[in-house]
């Protein structure tokens, strides 16, 4: 009798710490840790040659916004530039990168795939972007699409947190 007693504690606590321990590992499925807010902590564009470049002439700022919708808006802000000040408050002095629309997420291949529906850049509206996600947590780091400019082709990396 003592030793049944003592099997079935010893069952019943180890069945209590295994269940203990599915809890805490299981983490929220990629599609729901990227909702909310993400704030912009770095943005270079890395070229196909392996090239990393700072083509905003300094830090930038910004946020990118993924909504439990299916909807997405980011916006990058660089340093102001004196040449482009004027009195108008609706011309940007500084490189401002503007757009918004739905997104949808692969959770297999950590990636989150957009479509863009209205940007600050008309030519980028209607443009269908994808982004893969490195990283897990409250920071992670957003490498997009290839897309082309004056030097080149580029993916633009962004580094992200929690805010």
């Amino acid at each position: 009798m003592l030793k049944r007693r003592a099997l079935l504690l010893a069952t019943a606590a180890a069945g209590l710490a295994s269940g203990a321990g599915l809890v805490t590992a299981q983490e929220k499925p990629f599609k729901e840790a990227i909702i909310g807010a993400w704030v912009v902590t770095s943005v270079f564009d890395e070229y196909d040659n392996g090239q990393k470049k700072d083509n905003w002439g300094g830090p930038v700022k910004g946020q990118i916004t993924f909504g439990r919708s299916g909807r997405f808006s980011l916006i990058l802000v660089g340093p102001a530039v004196a040449s482009m000040k004027t009195d108008d408050p609706r011309k940007p002095d500084a490189l401002t990168v503007a757009y918004y629309g739905t997104y949808s997420v692969d959770e297999g291949a950590k990636k989150i795939n957009t479509k863009v529906e209205t940007a600050a850049y008309s030519a980028r509206a209607n443009m269908d972007q994808s982004w893969n996600v490195q990283g897990s947590g409250d920071k992670v780091t957003l490498i997009g699409s290839p897309r082309k400019d004056q030097h080149g082709t580029f993916s633009p990396k962004l580094e992200v947190r929690r805010p």
